[in-house]
């Protein structure tokens, strides 16, 4: 999964919003795959020059937690919407995390959406959020294996990660009250940025034409 493109491209944030919510819409009210729905992924991946091995690493660990749904309507024998369930869910994921948006970003783009400041703002802070625990879980685990730590279905092992857990809260909670303190003293009129108008230049319209005319050939064809 080498990358294939030299250059990351980013398109207008709220261009690729609105791409986002056109595409996952239309993916999750689907009875049935076909190849055709790849087509806005590729020319995605041409656009943006997707680095194909980050968004890959990316989809593999959020699909721990498809895995499972997966499994239990396979084992309670409903094979196709098993397989329906996973192709959407990762089409979905891959479309989307190719953005590659963090909380600043997403902010950015429902700002010149026009979307009400305090939605978009608790948007942030839970997207931050997110954000953190990833970063400061990460940080933790690296941390205790260098110190020798080995996971054991036993009572100490359990106190060890009751423990962690505990300080990773802490720890998360607290760097985002820094975050919270210096976003209140960015604001101006309770607004962390002005908006902006949304561009739309060959790229923005090259994708949401690809989406709306795989749309149209799916339900038309």
């Amino acid at each position: 999964m080498a990358t294939i493109y030299k250059k990351s491209r980013e398109i207008d944030y709220s261009v690729g919003l609105i791409s986002i919510f056109i595409y996952s819409f239309f993916i999750a009210t689907l009875e049935d795959i076909n190849i055709l729905l790849l087509v806005p992924i590729l020319v995605q991946g041409v656009i943006l020059r997707v680095n194909l091995k980050e968004v890959f690493l990316k989809v593999l660990k959020v699909n721990l937690f498809i895995g499972i749904t997966f499994l239990i309507l396979f084992l309670e024998g409903k094979t196709e919407l098993a397989w329906l369930v996973f192709i959407r869910a990762n089409l979905i994921l891959w479309f989307t995390l190719s953005f590659n948006f963090n909380g600043f970003t997403l902010y950015k783009a429902l700002n010149n959406m026009k979307i009400s400041n305090k939605f978009s703002l608790v948007l942030f802070f839970t997207v931050k959020y997110i954000e953190i625990l990833f970063e400061e879980a990460s940080r933790l685990k690296d941390t205790i294996f260098i110190r020798g730590f080995k996971a054991k279905f036993e009572l100490n092992s359990l106190k060890v990660y009751s423990n962690l857990i505990s300080f990773l809260i802490y720890k998360t909670i607290n760097k985002l009250s820094t975050v919270e303190d210096v976003i209140i003293l960015r604001c101006k009129d309770e607004c962390l940025m002005p908006s902006n108008k949304i561009i739309i230049k060959l790229e923005e319209t090259i994708l949401l034409l690809t989406i709306l005319g795989v749309i149209i050939v799916y339900y038309f064809k």
